[in-house]
Protein backbone atom coordinates (compact mmCIF):
# COMPACT_ATOMS: atom_id res chain seq x y z
CA UNK A 1 0.00 0.00 0.00
CA UNK A 2 2.67 2.49 0.96
CA UNK A 3 4.24 2.05 -2.48
CA UNK A 4 1.02 3.42 -3.97
CA UNK A 5 0.43 6.08 -1.29
CA UNK A 6 3.70 7.60 -0.21
CA UNK A 7 3.44 8.76 3.44
CA UNK A 8 4.90 12.18 2.59
CA UNK A 9 2.21 12.69 -0.06
CA UNK A 10 -0.42 11.64 2.47
CA UNK A 11 0.92 14.20 4.94
CA UNK A 12 0.93 16.94 2.27
CA UNK A 13 -2.64 16.16 1.27
CA UNK A 14 -3.69 16.17 4.91
CA UNK A 15 -2.04 19.58 5.27
CA UNK A 16 -3.88 20.96 2.25
CA UNK A 17 -7.17 19.62 3.54
CA UNK A 18 -6.50 21.03 7.01
CA UNK A 19 -5.79 24.46 5.50
CA UNK A 20 -9.07 24.37 3.56
CA UNK A 21 -11.23 23.13 6.44
CA UNK A 22 -12.57 25.20 9.31
CA UNK A 23 -9.96 24.80 12.05
CA UNK A 24 -12.58 23.73 14.62
CA UNK A 25 -13.48 20.65 12.53
CA UNK A 26 -10.24 19.85 10.69
CA UNK A 27 -8.75 17.41 13.19
CA UNK A 28 -11.94 15.36 13.54
CA UNK A 29 -12.64 15.25 9.80
CA UNK A 30 -9.07 14.30 8.90
CA UNK A 31 -9.05 11.67 11.64
CA UNK A 32 -12.25 10.15 10.25
CA UNK A 33 -10.76 10.03 6.75
CA UNK A 34 -7.58 8.30 7.96
CA UNK A 35 -9.55 5.88 10.16
CA UNK A 36 -11.78 4.92 7.22
CA UNK A 37 -8.64 4.40 5.11
CA UNK A 38 -7.15 2.09 7.78
CA UNK A 39 -10.38 0.08 8.03
CA UNK A 40 -10.55 -0.32 4.26
CA UNK A 41 -6.95 -1.57 4.18
CA UNK A 42 -8.06 -4.62 6.22
CA UNK A 43 -10.78 -5.66 3.76
CA UNK A 44 -9.69 -4.29 0.38
CA UNK A 45 -6.63 -4.30 -1.79
CA UNK A 46 -4.12 -1.47 -1.40
CA UNK A 47 -4.86 -0.30 -4.94
CA UNK A 48 -8.59 -0.19 -4.19
CA UNK A 49 -8.01 1.76 -0.97
CA UNK A 50 -5.70 4.20 -2.76
CA UNK A 51 -8.34 4.74 -5.45
CA UNK A 52 -11.01 5.30 -2.78
CA UNK A 53 -8.80 7.76 -0.90
CA UNK A 54 -7.98 9.82 -4.01
CA UNK A 55 -11.66 9.83 -5.03
CA UNK A 56 -12.54 11.14 -1.58
CA UNK A 57 -9.94 13.90 -1.95
CA UNK A 58 -11.00 14.73 -5.49
CA UNK A 59 -14.66 15.01 -4.54
CA UNK A 60 -13.93 16.99 -1.36
CA UNK A 61 -11.46 19.54 -2.73
CA UNK A 62 -13.88 21.65 -4.82
CA UNK A 63 -16.38 21.93 -1.96
CA UNK A 64 -13.66 22.66 0.60
CA UNK A 65 -11.99 25.19 -1.70
CA UNK A 66 -15.26 27.05 -2.27
CA UNK A 67 -16.06 27.08 1.47
CA UNK A 68 -12.52 28.23 2.23
CA UNK A 69 -12.80 31.09 -0.25
CA UNK A 70 -16.11 32.12 1.27
CA UNK A 71 -14.57 32.16 4.75
CA UNK A 72 -11.45 34.04 3.71
CA UNK A 73 -12.90 36.42 1.13
CA UNK A 74 -16.05 37.94 2.51
CA UNK A 75 -18.04 40.76 0.93
CA UNK A 76 -16.04 43.24 3.02
CA UNK A 77 -12.82 41.83 1.58
CA UNK A 78 -14.15 42.35 -1.94
CA UNK A 79 -15.20 45.92 -1.11
CA UNK A 80 -11.75 46.65 0.38
CA UNK A 81 -10.02 45.26 -2.75
CA UNK A 82 -12.22 47.22 -5.16
CA UNK A 83 -11.91 50.43 -3.15
CA UNK A 84 -8.12 49.98 -3.07
CA UNK A 85 -8.10 49.41 -6.83
CA UNK A 86 -9.93 52.68 -7.49
CA UNK A 87 -7.79 54.53 -4.94
CA UNK A 88 -4.67 53.26 -6.72
CA UNK A 89 -6.10 54.58 -9.99
CA UNK A 90 -6.55 57.98 -8.37
CA UNK A 91 -3.03 57.99 -6.92
CA UNK A 92 -1.56 56.93 -10.27
CA UNK A 93 -3.50 59.71 -12.03
CA UNK A 94 -2.13 62.35 -9.63
CA UNK A 95 1.42 60.98 -9.96
CA UNK A 96 1.13 60.99 -13.77
CA UNK A 97 -0.16 64.55 -13.78
CA UNK A 98 2.75 65.65 -11.60
CA UNK A 99 5.55 63.72 -13.35
CA UNK A 100 4.56 63.71 -17.04
CA UNK A 101 5.39 67.37 -17.74
CA UNK A 102 8.98 66.71 -16.62
CA UNK A 103 9.88 64.91 -19.85
CA UNK A 104 9.12 65.14 -23.55
CA UNK A 105 10.27 61.62 -24.46
CA UNK A 106 7.41 59.18 -25.06
CA UNK A 107 9.52 56.26 -23.86
CA UNK A 108 10.53 57.98 -20.62
CA UNK A 109 6.95 59.09 -20.07
CA UNK A 110 5.76 55.49 -20.51
CA UNK A 111 8.40 54.17 -18.11
CA UNK A 112 7.39 56.82 -15.57
CA UNK A 113 3.78 55.85 -16.11
CA UNK A 114 4.26 52.15 -15.45
CA UNK A 115 7.16 52.02 -13.02
CA UNK A 116 6.62 55.09 -10.93
CA UNK A 117 2.92 55.71 -11.14
CA UNK A 118 1.30 52.33 -11.67
CA UNK A 119 3.54 50.10 -9.60
CA UNK A 120 3.92 52.55 -6.71
CA UNK A 121 0.17 53.17 -6.62
CA UNK A 122 -0.62 49.43 -6.71
CA UNK A 123 1.97 48.67 -4.04
CA UNK A 124 0.46 51.37 -1.82
CA UNK A 125 -3.01 50.01 -2.53
CA UNK A 126 -1.90 46.49 -1.58
CA UNK A 127 -0.38 47.88 1.62
CA UNK A 128 -3.58 49.68 2.60
CA UNK A 129 -5.81 46.80 1.50
CA UNK A 130 -3.82 44.39 3.70
CA UNK A 131 -4.17 46.77 6.64
CA UNK A 132 -7.92 46.94 6.14
CA UNK A 133 -8.43 43.25 5.46
CA UNK A 134 -5.61 40.68 5.08
CA UNK A 135 -7.28 38.81 2.21
CA UNK A 136 -7.93 41.99 0.21
CA UNK A 137 -4.41 42.32 -1.25
CA UNK A 138 -4.42 38.96 -3.11
CA UNK A 139 -7.90 39.78 -4.39
CA UNK A 140 -6.61 43.18 -5.51
CA UNK A 141 -3.79 41.40 -7.38
CA UNK A 142 -6.39 39.28 -9.17
CA UNK A 143 -8.38 42.42 -10.07
CA UNK A 144 -5.24 44.04 -11.49
CA UNK A 145 -4.42 40.89 -13.45
CA UNK A 146 -7.94 40.72 -14.90
CA UNK A 147 -7.91 44.43 -15.78
CA UNK A 148 -4.49 44.15 -17.43
CA UNK A 149 -5.57 41.05 -19.32
CA UNK A 150 -8.66 42.86 -20.60
CA UNK A 151 -6.50 45.81 -21.60
CA UNK A 152 -4.25 43.49 -23.61
CA UNK A 153 -7.18 41.64 -25.17
CA UNK A 154 -9.39 44.60 -26.13
CA UNK A 155 -6.91 47.38 -26.84
CA UNK A 156 -4.01 45.66 -28.62
CA UNK A 157 -2.81 48.82 -30.40
CA UNK A 158 -3.27 51.28 -27.52
CA UNK A 159 0.16 50.94 -25.91
CA UNK A 160 3.35 48.97 -26.66
CA UNK A 161 3.30 45.25 -25.89
CA UNK A 162 6.19 45.57 -23.39
CA UNK A 163 4.08 48.06 -21.42
CA UNK A 164 1.10 45.72 -21.35
CA UNK A 165 3.29 42.77 -20.33
CA UNK A 166 5.04 44.80 -17.66
CA UNK A 167 1.74 46.04 -16.27
CA UNK A 168 0.37 42.51 -16.32
CA UNK A 169 3.28 41.15 -14.28
CA UNK A 170 4.42 44.10 -12.16
CA UNK A 171 0.93 45.46 -11.61
CA UNK A 172 -0.28 42.08 -10.38
CA UNK A 173 2.72 41.55 -8.09
CA UNK A 174 2.66 45.07 -6.63
CA UNK A 175 -0.34 44.51 -4.29
CA UNK A 176 1.29 41.33 -2.98
CA UNK A 177 4.50 43.30 -2.31
CA UNK A 178 2.44 45.98 -0.55
CA UNK A 179 0.78 43.33 1.62
CA UNK A 180 4.21 41.91 2.52
CA UNK A 181 5.35 45.39 3.54
CA UNK A 182 2.21 45.75 5.60
CA UNK A 183 2.86 42.46 7.42
CA UNK A 184 6.48 43.44 8.04
CA UNK A 185 5.40 46.81 9.44
CA UNK A 186 2.81 45.18 11.74
CA UNK A 187 5.41 42.71 13.05
CA UNK A 188 7.84 45.54 13.76
CA UNK A 189 5.27 47.47 15.80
Amino acid sequence: MEARMNPSILVRMQGILAWLMPSAHAEALLGDLLEERRLRLHVSSPASVARWYWMQLASSLPVLLWASLQRRFSFFTLVAAIASYFAAGGVAFVLRAALSPMTTSTFVRTVIDILLCGVIAMTAAGYVAALIRPGAAPLLAVLVFVAASLMVAFDPDGVPLWYEGSFLVLGSLAPIAGAALSRRWRKAC
